[in-house]
């Protein structure tokens, strides 16, 4: 994953707490939440810590070495340096579905830190929530708002999901296109992807910087959300083949796999 920022500190204060134990950090928004995810957790492992990951809503199941069914086999994962990933099996699906509350208190009590995917966007890269969304768990002190970049220029029953949603928040007409100010807005709205964040900290993430229009886009993005009182913004790319892997891993595709 490339990350840009405009200058070490901004990087530092975005995303310290990958260096701190003890947060709990939810994903919400669309455009490569996953992908981040499980990026950041083997970031994280990769330095000996206890990283869990797990899901308020549904996510894929991941490949069979990274399932833990309990804490014995969670702690079996961190001791061989892998994360573990918790969740209810729903048969015939391929996902995963919340944990049972009590199992999920107390892995987040045993990790160093969890990531948890608490907003579903059906793969597209902008996302503006419904009544009961998203679904963050008490214990996180941390929100990731993810943004997919290739949003931008697309009308919004394209690029959104739940884009009557969008059409209500921004007060525009079906067929609108998606610009640069709309993506500030719903990223910064308490109605849009920081909906109930609170008092949690909050990072928003500019996904797919895959070229320089939409470097260009971003920065332009994180200017309006800087004016708006929301310094805190991270543009970040994965190339072709890491972004594959990730998620091939993250859908259980690689069981069968070296």
């Amino acid at each position: 994953m490339r990350v840009f920022a405009e200058t070490s500190w901004a990087l530092r204060e975005s995303l310290g707490f990958l260096t701190r134990n003890g947060h709990t950090v939810s994903l919400v928004g669309g455009g490569g939440k996953s992908t981040l995810m499980y990026f950041l957790a083997g970031y994280c492992a990769r330095q000996g810590r206890r990283v869990l990951i797990s899901t308020t809503t549904r996510i894929y199941a991941p490949d069979g070495s990274l399932f833990a069914r309990d804490e014995a086999e969670a702690e079996c994962l961190w001791d061989t340096g892998k994360f573990a990933v918790i969740g209810t099996p729903l048969p015939g699906t391929g996902k995963l579905a919340a944990p049972e509350d009590g199992f999920l208190r107390r892995m987040l009590e045993r990790a160093d830190i969890a990531f948890i995917e608490a907003d579903g966007a059906k793969h597209r890269p902008c996302k503006v929530p419904r009544a009961g969304e998203p679904v963050l768990h008490p214990q996180s002190d941390v929100v990731l708002g993810v943004f997919g970049l290739s949003a931008v220029g697309n009308p919004l029953a394209q690029a959104c999901f739940r884009p009557d949603a969008a059409e209500e928040l921004l007060g525009v007409e079906p067929g609108h296109i998606l610009t640069a100010e709309d993506a500030a807005e719903i990223l910064s709205s308490p109605m849009g992807t920081r909906k109930g964040v609170g008092t949690r900290a909050y990072t928003v993430v500019l996904n797919q910087c895959d070229d320089g229009a939409r470097r260009r886009t971003g920065e332009e993005i994180a200017a309006r959300l800087a004016r708006l009182g929301l310094p805190q913004v991270v543009m970040t790319a994965f190339d072709s083949a890491e972004r594959e892997k990730i998620n091939r891993m993250a859908r259980g595709e690689m069981r069968n796999e070296p």
